[in-house]
């Protein structure tokens, strides 16, 4: 459970970046945030893959 908690924080840090680009920067700076909104997905992912081969392995 812990993975989809991470998972869904990374979404949510994704959305708080994305929002302070466009309120507070005014799009000033789109692509270093794009940039960290990438690695804020990946890392999304790797708890996503975390979680799947955690779930595989309880059922084997």
């Amino acid at each position: 459970m812990k993975y989809i908690n991470g998972l869904y924080a990374s979404f949510v840090l994704m959305m708080i970046v994305i929002l302070v680009n466009t309120t507070i920067f005014d799009d000033e700076y789109s692509g270093i945030f794009t940039y960290i909104c990438l690695g804020i997905f990946i890392v999304g992912n790797a708890f996503f893959i975390n979680a799947k081969r955690l779930k595989k392995s309880e059922e084997e």
